[in-house]
């Protein structure tokens, strides 16, 4: 077993994972280019999801034509995993390129073709990255690379938020990102929610008066309608503070109110130069990014990285025309389950600011998103830092140790990232309850695949429930963010399980698996649509708002793959194949 751990080639692996950190940071930039989107070009919450939807879909279409074409021709055997790599590097750096034309035509539909287009490289780089990380050492750590591999990839997904959000908002303030909501009563709660919404209207007043790139009369319609939501908020406030006293009822009042003005001002169309003025600063992250993918590519094609497939040539020959995915009940249902990992994994995130922003959860604004944004993608970076410490040859005692250190350690990061970036993060503390929820749940799954899903999905299901019917809304989001952490190691768990006896077909299997990743552009369409019925419905459901009962789909998602890790290890059983506390498969 040691000799085997020591087979890790560390100076191509290293080199590899620089890839993993890229698709983080751009997946969860996504997640702060939605409100603004949402905000500039007036989209309702189900259509700001397209930038997910988007994004995702290119997985699905890359994957698809890469497995077409391998049909005719073996692209990794033909040309090579780094060539291929640095192709799809290219194909990301041309779509983050597209960000500057559709910036400055202003176009909601060009910039989803941009994020299509580095999706497309993405879904490349996917299918190439993710069986070489495994091969490069010996299978009984091929998971764990995977982990570790992902680790790095949540490590650009926190920091990601971050800089772009800086990017687009500037550095932070910590008195306004403060949370002392706690010590405020009812009445005074919704009166900061008005004072925030007509400072930001304010703002986008006096930044209209210097508008000279738009028509002044248009300019000046504009002006009056914004000024006419403040106005009409100031009425309110005057109302707020003549009320020493308000009933429950009175506070429902003042909180509909704010919506049906925050509604109006969403609804303003403001004048395109304008809005071109503002998405300038989106150009500027995605230039940098654009830059960096040329120059991985350049590494990749001067790295080490070997091609380990052209050893198994042969094989993959001899059992590709046989080959279906009906054959194999532990792939479909797994191609079912990556579907809906993505899915549940992006829809949780990809709605969270519209949670945040309603008054329920305190309304929070696009610029105090960034933070929530960082700690739910860094939870996951929590977790497979977590489960990457399997990869080495150390104690068990060192190996306990280090699975209740690391986890804070990488928790720590998260924390300080923030505070660097002028927010002020110290309400983030109490989420060290979850972490250590996450480790002793961890230490239960061990290092089996069933056992480990079963038990996350589990506890995914559990903190999405808690969510919604816990009363407190400053802990209810701690709950929905939480699902990072249970998301975190779901990934190599569901594929170990999926191509678990599927021997010279593994490859043809991770293409399928590969393009299932377009769960992450559908579940947060199907959510956000539920969000929207808000607009129509604005007294909710149960008690709640449509978007906070939207959180019901990542319930039946984590149900879904609770029930997977609970069945695959049964059906493989059956096949003769026992999957073991250290063997990525051990009939192979």
């Amino acid at each position: 077993m040691e000799q085997n751990q020591q087979q890790t080639k560390w100076s191509q692996f290293l080199s590899l994972i620089v890839v993993f950190f890229f698709w983080g940071f751009v997946a969860a930039s996504n997640d702060i280019l939605i409100p603004v989107f949402k905000k500039w070009f007036v989209l309702s919450q189900v259509q700001s999801q397209l930038v997910a939807w988007a994004f995702y879909l290119a997985y699905f279409v890359g994957s698809v034509i890469f497995f077409i074409i391998s049909l005719k021709t073996d692209i990794l055997q033909k040309f090579g995993y780094k060539k291929t790599l640095a192709v799809g590097l290219v194909i990301s750096a041309i779509g983050a390129f597209l960000f500057v034309p559709a910036a400055a035509a202003a176009s909601f539909w060009f910039f989803l073709a941009a994020l299509f287009i580095v999706g497309l490289g993405f879904s490349v780089q996917q299918i190439v990255a993710n069986p070489l990380a495994i091969k490069m050492g010996s299978p009984q750590t091929g998971a764990h690379r995977l982990t570790m591999a992902g680790g790095i990839n949540s490590l650009g997904t926190t920091i990601g938020p971050i800089l772009v959000g800086i990017a687009l908002f500037g550095m932070g303030n910590k008195e306004e990102t403060t949370v002392n909501s706690s010590e405020l009563s009812k009445i005074e709660i919704v009166k900061n929610e008005y004072q925030t919404h007509k400072t930001e209207l304010i703002k986008n007043i006096n930044d209209l008066k210097i508008d000279r790139q738009d028509d002044p009369a248009l300019v000046k319609g504009v002006i009056a309608t914004v000024q006419n939501n403040v106005d009409d908020l100031d009425k309110q406030i005057a109302l707020i503070d003549q009320s020493t006293t308000a009933t429950e009822k009175q506070i429902d009042d003042y909180s509909i109110k704010l919506g049906e003005i925050k509604q109006r001002s969403t609804n303003i169309t403001y004048p395109t130069g304008f809005v071109k003025e503002h998405l300038t600063l989106v150009k500027t992250p995605f230039i940098v990014l654009g830059l960096a993918f040329i120059l991985v590519a350049i590494f990749m094609l001067f790295s080490k990285i070997e091609d380990p497939a052209k050893e198994e040539e042969a094989q993959i020959d001899e059992g590709s025309a046989k080959f279906s995915i009906f054959q194999y009940p532990q792939l479909y249902l797994g191609m079912l389950a990556i579907f809906l990992y993505v899915g549940v994994e992006v829809s949780i995130i990809s709605n969270l600011p519209a949670l945040l922003h309603t008054k329920e959860f305190g309304g929070i604004l696009e610029y105090n998103i960034a933070p929530f944004v960082s700690l739910y993608w860094g939870s996951l970076m929590i977790g497979r830092w977590n489960g990457s410490i399997n990869v080495f040859n150390i104690s068990k005692l060192s190996n306990m140790i280090l699975k209740f250190i690391v986890p804070f350690i990488a928790f720590l990061i998260i924390i300080v990232a923030n505070e660097l970036s002028g927010k002020d993060v110290s309400s983030f503390y109490i989420y060290a309850i979850w972490i250590i929820a996450f480790i002793i749940m961890s230490f239960i799954g061990g290092k089996n695949a069933g056992k480990t899903l079963m038990i996350f999905g589990v506890a995914g299901v559990t903190m999405m429930f808690l969510g919604l019917v816990y009363p407190d809304k400053e802990i209810a989001k701690y709950f929905f963010i939480s699902g990072g952490l249970f998301c975190s190691i779901m990934w190599p768990s569901i594929f170990d399980l999926a191509i678990a006896g599927l021997g010279k077909n593994t490859g043809k299997a991770s293409s399928f698996l590969i393009m299932m990743i377009l769960g992450g552009g559908i579940i947060p369409l199907i959510q956000g649509y539920i969000c929207d019925f808000d607009l129509t419905n604005p007294a909710g459901i149960m008690g709640i708002t449509w978007t906070h009962f939207s959180y019901v789909i990542p319930i039946l998602c984590f149900s879904y793959l609770a029930f997977y890790g609970f069945i695959a290890p049964k059906i493989l059983k059956r096949q003769g194949i026992v999957m073991g506390e250290n063997s990525l498969n051990e009939n192979e």
